[in-house]
């Protein structure tokens, strides 16, 4: 027959034990918690640096615009007709579409990864739908959308096929 202590210490052992799973099981849950609040942080900034750098293209590129009259009339040019711009005027007009669409572009795949903002997709997908619909902007792509990703192209292209007439710059804006 055991002893009393004999009992006594075989007791202890299985709480401490019971007691340290318990207390690994808290550990786990507790990381697990730690883990899911990095990883929602982790999106949140991502969400935030993707938005940032987006409008910070946009920035620039309406700034270009505001300061400097002739890119702004190249670019009004470019727009309604891309066939009759030659040598640096064309060059010029290539390059703020590049941006344009580069910066578009960014946008779309960051709203295809949940990145961008959904309130903030709405308002770029609306300038994009208006943009495309000027006969200078899509003369500028049917020249360099093979620039752009397979699935990029194809968005735009059907954004062009249903391309209402341009409302941009005074022309009147029928959906509000």
């Amino acid at each position: 027959m055991p002893s009393d202590s004999a009992q006594f210490c075989d007791v202890n052992w299985e709480a401490i034990s019971a007691i340290g799973q318990i207390v690994g099981a808290i550990g786990v849950v507790v990381s697990l918690i730690y883990v899911a609040t990095e990883v929602r942080n982790s999106t949140r900034a991502t969400q935030l640096a993707s938005r940032r750098s987006i409008s910070e293209i946009f920035t620039l590129l309406s700034r270009q615009l505001a300061e400097h009259p002739d890119l702004r009339e190249l670019y009004y040019r470019g727009l309604h007709d891309f066939e009759s711009l030659e040598g640096t005027d064309l060059v010029g007009f290539a390059q703020v579409m590049l941006q344009l669409f580069r910066a578009y572009e960014e946008a779309y795949y960051g709203h295809l990864e949940g990145d961008v903002d959904p309130r903030l997709w709405r308002g770029w997908e609306a300038a994009m739908r208006d943009i495309n619909g000027y006969p200078g902007v899509q003369a500028y792509w049917r020249s360099r959308s093979h620039w752009y990703s397979e699935e990029f192209a194809k968005y735009i292209n059907q954004l062009q096929q249903t391309a209402k007439p341009p409302r941009l710059y005074r022309e009147p804006n029928a959906d509000h």
